[in-house]
């Protein structure tokens, strides 16, 4: 009996493999982390060294997230219960980290991390999409369906691919441009979201890149209408590549960033928002 309830504990972890703080210690803050949609797919997210050739932005490792077109998996438990459970292979892809779930309404966070397009990194093409990072809600609160409370994209914006801040779920505006693709990749780009969680237009939503301010939007929607939690998840998304399927599906290449010091922590004293 006790090797029965042994081999079921080692599919259960081999199928949903948790990330443990010890293999990538470049996250700090969040309770838990773990491979999105896991199943049915090879994980091609992992720590690399400085001393390897690799980069990093501080310390001795970083995180490389490589994506694949066949890297469409699937999700189990709680996922199962969604409206996606699986990953179309010909529309989405991913390799991202779950960082857990956390209540939002009424909370002032600071999320950062750093990053660095690698040098070959490619732009997709056909109207496609790559999130590179996202406050996901998590539909527990009722009539929650919105997707995310807000995310950062590379996208065609006025004809030139641009790595951008969206928050469409939550706040309609135009995008906060962080810079253009060409312009960030082979060197570190740091971020910084600082949010005051709020259902009503009462939220505030700093952003820096390399510690300056570039968007300070104040009296706005900072959460998708009645939701009020959500998880981050680092990594690459992409979606809306089903006209590579239809036409030529060998020509969508793979893409790869690194990530670095990524922490989720509560604002210090002279940092609190006065809102």
């Amino acid at each position: 009996m006790k090797k029965i309830l042994v081999i079921l504990f080692l599919i259960l972890f081999l199928c949903n493999p948790v990330i443990s703080a010890e293999k990538y210690r470049d996250i700090k803050g969040f309770k838990k982390q773990f491979i999105s949609m896991a199943l049915k797919k090879v994980n091609r997210i992992k720590q690399v060294k400085e001393s390897d050739g690799y980069p990093v932005y501080e310390g001795k490792t970083s995180i490389q997230v490589t994506v694949n077109r066949e890297d469409a998996g699937c999700g189990k438990g709680k996922t199962e219960k969604r409206s996606i459970k699986c990953d179309g292979k010909g529309n989405r892809s991913r390799q991202e980290i779950h960082l857990g779930d956390m209540y939002l309404k009424n909370k002032e966070h600071i999320y950062e991390y750093a990053i660095y397009f690698d040098e070959n990194y490619v732009s997709l093409e056909k109207g496609a999409v790559v999130v590179i990072g996202q406050m996901h809600t998590d539909n527990k609160a009722k009539g929650c369906h919105s997707c995310c409370h807000f995310w950062v994209q590379d996208t065609k914006y006025k004809g030139e691919n641009h790595f951008t801040w969206v928050s469409r779920a939550a706040y309609s505006s135009d995008p906060v441009i962080i810079g253009k693709i060409e312009n960030l990749k082979g060197k570190w780009t740091h971020l910084k979201f600082h949010v005051l969680w709020k259902l009503d237009e009462t939220g505030r939503f700093i952003i820096y890149k390399d510690n300056k301010v570039i968007a300070d939007l104040k009296n706005i929607k900072t959460l998708a209408d009645t939701c009020t939690g959500g998880y981050m998840k680092m990594g690459i998304y992409r979606h809306r590549t089903i006209d590579y399927w239809n036409s030529d599906w060998e020509s969508l290449q793979d893409q790869r960033v690194y990530l670095d010091s990524i922490v989720f922590r509560k604002p210090k004293k002279n940092e609190r928002i006065n809102n």
